[in-house]
C-alpha cells in the first residue's frame, strides 16, 4: 500500500497531524494499533478532556520551562485560541474554569474525539486500526512501515505513538524504538505528573483525604522548587494537581542514589503565619472548651486536624484552653510546614504524562522535522517535552500535531515535485 503520508498514532497528536497533512491535499494513511482512535484522549481530566489553558502564548511558553523555546514555533502556529476557534467551527464550545482549565462545554472527551475523527474522515483521511506497526525503515524515496499483514509506504513519515504513560491505552514506548532504528536518541523515560512516595508511612492512614489549596515547597540539587493548588494523601505518600506539577519537577533528582528531597507543605496557603495564629488565638478564646482537633477541624479535614494534633498532644486530646504559646506556634508550624521525604515517584505506568523521549536536538522546532533523517517528522508525547498541570500537555499534542501533519505536507509534496 502507497501513501504520501504514513502516520502512526491516532492519539490526538496524530489525528490532529492527520488533518492537517490531509487539509493541505496529501493522502495520508494513520497505523493505530488499537481497535479504535484516541483511547488515552477519552480518560483526559477524567472523561472530561482537559484541552488547554487559558493564558497567552509567553504564558505557555514559561509555564514549559526549559521546553519553552522549543515548543514557542508551533504554539504560534497552532495557539490555545485557535484550538478553541477550531473546535467551535466543528460545533464544539469551550469553557474556561476559575482555576483557567479549559474544557468542552459538554465536559464529554468523546465529543472532542468525535471532531477530530470526524474532520479526519471529511479530509478522507484512512485509518489502519488493530495493526501494530513492527519496524520502520528508510528507503531512498521514503519510508516503509510493516505490520503482521502488510508493508505501507509513505514520502513523509509522523511519529505520534505517545510515550509510555497509561500503558492499557496503547501508549508503551514503540515510538522510541522506530526513532532509534532511524538513528535517533531517546532520553530515558521518567514519570512526570504523578504521585509521590514518602518515606513516612503516616500518609497511608489518610488515604483520600484532600486538601483544596496548598503550597509546596522544595529543593533539589541547587534549585528551589515551588507549586500550588489541591493535595490529597494517597496509600503512600501524596498526589493531586500541586503534587504532580512538582513531580515533573524533581523527578531527575529521584533515584539513581540521589538523597532523599525534603519537600514542605503550606495546608493553609490562604492565611500567612500572622493571620493563622491571631485566628487560633481568636478561635480558642471564643471556644476554650473545645478541643484542639475541632478547632483546627474548621480549617481541614477532621481526620488531618486529629493526626496533627496528635502530635501536640500524643496521649489525649486538648481543650482549645489548654493550648500553650509554645504548642500553638509548634500547631502553625505543622499548618504552614508539614515536612515530608521523598523517596520516589509513583510507577511511570501510572503517571499522567512520560518525561524523557525522542531529544528535541535532533528535531527541527520549526518544522518537527528529524534533523538527521528527511522526511521524518514528531508530534506529541514521543518527543522529550512536557508540561504541567491543565491542558498544557494536551496543547503540545495538538500543536506540535498541526505543525508536523503539515510540515510533512510540504516534505513529500517537494519529495513528489
Amino acid at each position: 500500500m502507497q501513501t504520501e503520508i504514513a502516520i502512526v498514532g491516532a492519539g490526538p497528536a496524530g489525528l490532529t497531524a492527520a488533518i492537517a497533512s490531509a487539509g493541505a491535499g496529501a493522502k495520508t494513511i494513520v497505523i493505530e494499533a488499537n481497535p479504535s482512535a484516541g483511547r488515552k484522549l477519552l480518560r483526559t481530566g477524567r472523561g472530561r478532556c482537559n484541552l488547554t489553558h487559558a493564558g497567552s502564548i509567553e504564558q505557555f511558553i514559561r509555564a514549559y520551562g526549559p521546553f519553552g523555546r522549543f515548543l514557542s514555533h508551533s504554539l504560534h502556529e497552532f495557539s490555545p485560541r485557535d484550538l478553541r476557534r477550531y473546535l467551535a467551527e466543528h460545533a464544539l464550545q469551550t469553557r474556561v474554569e476559575d482555576n483557567g482549565c479549559i474544557f468542552p462545554a459538554s465536559d464529554r472527551a468523546s465529543d472532542v474525539l468525535g471532531v477530530l475523527i470526524r474532520d479526519s474522515e471529511k479530509h478522507a483521511v484512512r485509518f489502519l486500526f488493530g495493526r501494530k506497526v513492527s519496524a520502520v525503515e528508510k528507503t531512498g524515496d521514503g519510508f516503509v512501515l510493516r505490520t503482521y499483514d502488510m508493508e505501507v509506504a509513505a514520502r513523509s513519515l509522523v511519529i505520534a505513538t505517545g510515550g509510555v504513560t497509561w500503558p492499557q491505552t496503547g501508549s508503551t514506548g514503540d515510538g522510541y524504538d522506530f526513532a532509534k532504528a532511524l538513528g535517533h536518541k531517546a532520553v530515558e523515560p521518567r514519570a512526570a505528573l504523578t504521585t509521590l512516595i514518602t518515606t513516612e508511612g503516616w500518609p497511608g492512614q489518610l488515604q483520600g483525604v484532600g486538601v483544596e489549596n496548598v503550597t509546596i515547597t522544595a529543593r533539589a540539587g541547587n534549585r528551589r522548587f515551588r507549586t500550588a493548588g489541591a493535595m490529597m494523601f494517597t496509600e503512600n505518600g501524596i498526589g493531586g494537581p500541586a503534587v504532580f506539577d512538582l513531580s515533573r519537577l524533581i523527578t531527575d533528582f529521584l533515584g539513581g542514589g540521589e538523597p532523599l528531597i525534603k519537600v514542605n507543605v503550606d495546608l493553609l496557603a490562604d492565611y500567612s503565619h500572622e493571620q493563622l495564629e491571631d485566628k487560633i488565638i481568636s478561635d480558642c478564646a471564643k471556644h476554650p472548651k473545645k478541643r484542639l482537633e475541632n478547632i483546627v477541624g474548621a480549617f481541614l479535614p477532621r481526620s488531618l486536624a486529629l493526626n496533627l494534633t496528635a502530635r501536640i498532644a500524643p496521649t489525649s486530646s486538648i481543650a482549645a484552653a489548654q493550648l500553650s504559646k509554645s504548642d500553638r506556634r509548634r500547631l502553625i508550624g505543622l499548618l504552614k510546614g508539614l515536612e515530608l521525604s521523598i523517596r520516589k515517584t509513583g510507577p511511570i505506568s501510572q503517571a499522567t504524562v512520560t518525561r524523557g523521549g525522542v531529544s528535541t536536538e535532533q528535531i527541527n522546532r520549526l518544522s518537527m522535522e528529524s534533523r538527521i533523517c528527511p522526511g521524518l517528522f514528531f508530534a506529541g508525547e514521543v518527543i522529550n517535552v512536557d508540561g504541567p498541570c491543565g491542558g498544557y500537555n494536551l496543547q503540545i499534542a495538538f500543536s506540535t500535531g498541526h505543525l508536523a501533519g503539515k510540515m510533512a505536507a510540504e516534505s513529500a509534496r517537494a519529495s513528489r515535485d
